[in-house]
């Protein structure tokens, strides 16, 4: 599958489902990136439309929609999937916005979860911006690159 459908549905699979309500925003996001694998793998996409929030745009010109559409297809198109990722940082911008790098590769088989590379998966880079809204930390905007196997 190529970058530009596949990118947007791990970069949504890495951070879902964050609740602000904790007092440690970080550790939130980190643990976002757990529970997000179980919602990629089960192809929940109510779980996405839940995230997204309204406003999101991404480096690649898609919107919200554009995105749950691209989730949705990719749910179709592969019956099973596996997710690994890996939070390297996550760098708070005052109360209710935070900035998180996150590297997340997609397979069709379950893999060993210590490894990012060399499983044939397609491993990403994503550099995502979140904001607090209302109580939950919700994507608005993201940049990914291939990492592996170019």
């Amino acid at each position: 599958m190529k970058l530009a459908r596949l990118g947007p549905l791990a970069l949504s699979a890495t951070l879902l489902g964050t609740s602000c309500g904790n007092d440690d925003p970080e550790r939130e996001i980190r643990a976002t990136v757990a529970a997000a694998a179980a919602a990629v793998e089960s192809r929940d996409v109510g779980f996405f439309r839940d995230f997204v929030a309204t406003a999101y745009h991404d480096s690649r010109g898609n919107d919200r929609e554009q995105l749950l559409n691209l989730v949705r297809g990719y749910f179709i198109a592969h019956q099973r999937i596996a997710i690994v990722s890996r939070v390297e940082e996550v760098r708070l911008e005052g109360s209710d916005a935070a900035h998180a790098v996150v590297h997340a590769g997609l397979a069709g088989q379950r893999v060993d979860e210590s490894l990012l590379s060399g499983v044939g998966a397609d491993v990403y880079r994503f550099d995502i911006e979140l904001v607090d809204d209302g109580g939950k930390w919700r994507i608005i905007g993201a940049q990914w690159q291939r990492e592996v196997g170019e």
